[in-house]
């Protein structure tokens, strides 16, 4: 008998990864799918990036461990100007994206991590591959599904003696809201009151619907929050794989820590493509403009989708950025009921056998199974296309929806019609 660790092998794919080869493998079998649930930047990427790629493909050396001098500088640049924040960039390190940044940082921390409830799905499953410890913390849709002041200060007052680590996503994925100067204020009195390590994921920072990025709790305490971002979403490079972390002052003896750690794992991000990051985040006009275009596509593709669903009664929330909503049944869920579902799993693949429509169940975000809500997200278009016709048009209304972004309109009529077979 071959033993195993069993934190490993009790592992399930990503949730997100797992719908989308599902998806794709039923496309090829040449049916429509209406494909809500995988979360990947549609726009394409920036040609000034790929240019820089293509320049240093033949670029083979081994770079140094935690990145280039010249890209850590250059974030750090970055985030004072393009998101409000002040980094040093002797504590900017490089990752094989901010998934495995976010990773190595479970790692290294003995905490017990806090997870508020509608929240990505890697971070229970990484916590659980160290056999680490998580508490998803209450939220509710009357305020987007965000983490409130009162509900981490009241869990903190139950476990006093307990190394806490938050993890929070603004934008966020799965709801779309973005916390607000305001409510990180006041988070930040909580944590700096219970000396709470803060992992912020940053990722969609300037995927915002109406600021040029988003508020980011670090501006309220930044001495113990790690700021994680990367190419992924903002740069549309989510194959790219780079990301990074910026490290604050209260936990930069951990410096040689995360160089060991990294020296042991991934040794180093790709050559050329840490050179191209360099140009992306100099974020030239030309590319602050295009993401700034691509934000207000999204924006007008997801209020689009929230007025279709609230006048048959779902229940959505309100995306800020990112490109993702949660979208809910619960007003439903009686009928839903005697159909013999009871699950936003089971409801999930009903959807997608009866109406080809694919929505990740909220259970794979820690929610309850019974509560009916669904991530939603609204990306299934051709990007480039509908970026040339938005810059012709720049006009966001129904009639673009139904000739650019078809797969959009035609999944939301699906779902719609799901609710009238109810009645």
């Amino acid at each position: 008998m071959i033993k195993v660790n069993q934190n490993i092998q009790n592992l399930k794919p990503s949730a997100t990864l797992a719908i989308n080869q599902k998806v794709v493998a039923l496309r090829e079998k040449g049916e429509t799918i209406f494909h809500f649930g995988f979360g990947q930047s549609p726009f394409p990427i920036h040609q000034s990036i790929v240019n820089a790629l293509k320049d240093n493909a033949t670029n083979n050396h081994y770079l140094p461990t935690i990145g280039l001098d010249v890209l850590r500088n250059t974030i750090a640049k970055f985030l004072e100007k393009h998101q409000g924040i002040k980094a040093e960039s002797d504590f900017i390190y490089i990752g094989p994206g901010s998934k495995e940044l976010l990773y190595q940082t479970i790692l290294i921390l003995d905490s017990t991590f806090l997870i508020p409830k509608g929240s990505w799905v890697s971070y229970g499953p990484q916590i659980n591959s160290k056999n680490g410890d998580y508490v998803i913390l209450e939220t509710s849709l009357k305020n987007n599904f965000k983490l409130t002041s009162d509900t981490l200060s009241a869990y903190c007052e139950a476990n006093p003696n307990l190394q806490k680590a938050l993890i929070l996503n603004s934008p966020n994925n799965p709801t779309g809201a973005v916390y607000t100067d305001e409510e990180l204020e006041q988070l930040a009195v909580v944590c700096r009151e219970n000396d709470i390590i803060v992992l912020s994921d940053e990722i969609y920072s300037q995927i915002n619907f109406n600021e040029d990025f988003s508020p980011s709790i670090s501006k309220f305490y930044p001495e113990k929050t790690i700021v994680f971002g990367g190419l992924s979403k903002v740069f549309s490079a989510g194959g790219y794989r780079l990301g990074f972390m910026s490290l604050p002052k209260d936990l930069q003896f951990l410096h040689n820590t995360y160089r060991s750690m990294f020296s042991e794992t991934f040794s180093a991000v790709s050559s050329p493509i840490q050179f191209a990051a360099i140009e992306a985040f100099k974020m030239n006009d030309d590319i602050k403009k295009q993401i700034k275009d691509c934000s207000a596509i999204l924006k007008g593709v997801s209020q689009y989708i929230a007025l279709k669903l609230k006048e048959v009664n779902i229940e959505c929330t309100e995306p800020q950025g990112a490109f993702y909503m949660m979208i809910g049944f619960n007003n439903f869920k009686e009928q839903i009921n005697t159909m013999g579902i009871n699950t936003s799993t089971q409801l999930a693949n009903y959807l997608l056998d009866n109406f080809s429509v694919a929505l990740l169940p909220s259970s794979d975000f820690y929610f309850q199974k019974e509560e009916l809500f669904f991530r939603l997200a609204f990306v299934d278009f051709n990007g480039e296309e509908v970026l040339r016709a938005y810059r012709n048009n720049s006009s966001i209304d129904a009639n673009f929806i139904k000739k650019f972004c078809s797969n959009i309109f035609g999944g939301i009529d699906k779902i719609i019609k799901f609710i009238k077979h109810l009645s």
